[in-house]
């Protein structure tokens, strides 16, 4: 082998390497704005709660939540199942994962949410619907997020068959 090979090899494995590393980046970088996005969506919605929910009290009168008001708790529960979707996907970070958990974990047992997502939960509301929210619920330490090993069984076993 002479010099000509090992340069030629050595170029190669700095290419390689250097292919790795910006897919990396870039991944990282989606996962950055998917979350930035749903973070942004995240507070669009909890402006439209009653005020009194955000410092964790019920109306005063007792009342429950108008017809926008209770719109906006609906919303913020979709944004919580397309949230652990995400991290299914493994397009959420575990450190951001974390965060989310401890928060959606928190609005589930906080009026308005614990009062419409007691309805889904026990399946008065949508039964086939938040099915990960519901893993959640059941489990306080509950990570949706699979390695590509899984998801590639997934893929393989198809729709029908149990997942791993």
């Amino acid at each position: 082998m002479d010099a000509e090979f090992w340069v030629a090899f050595g170029t190669g494995v700095i290419a390689l390497i250097a292919l790795i590393l910006s897919s990396r980046a870039a991944a990282k970088a989606r996962v950055k704005t998917i979350e930035d996005a749903y973070i942004a969506r995240y507070w669009q919605i909890l402006e439209r709660f009653p005020s009194c929910a955000l410092v964790g009290e019920e109306k005063a009168d007792g009342a429950s939540c108008d017809a926008e008001e209770l719109r906006a708790v609906r919303l913020y529960l979709r944004l919580c199942e397309d949230e652990l979707e995400l991290r299914e996907l493994g397009w959420v970070s575990a450190r951001t994962w974390e965060q989310w958990r401890l928060g959606i974990r928190a609005q589930l047992d906080q009026w308005p949410v614990a009062d419409e997502w007691a309805r889904i939960r026990d399946g008065q509301r949508a039964p086939t619907q938040f099915t990960l929210l519901r893993k959640l619920d059941g489990d306080r330490t509950y990570d949706p997020h699979r390695t590509i090993v899984d998801r590639l069984l997934r893929r393989l076993l198809g729709p029908g068959q149990p997942r791993p």
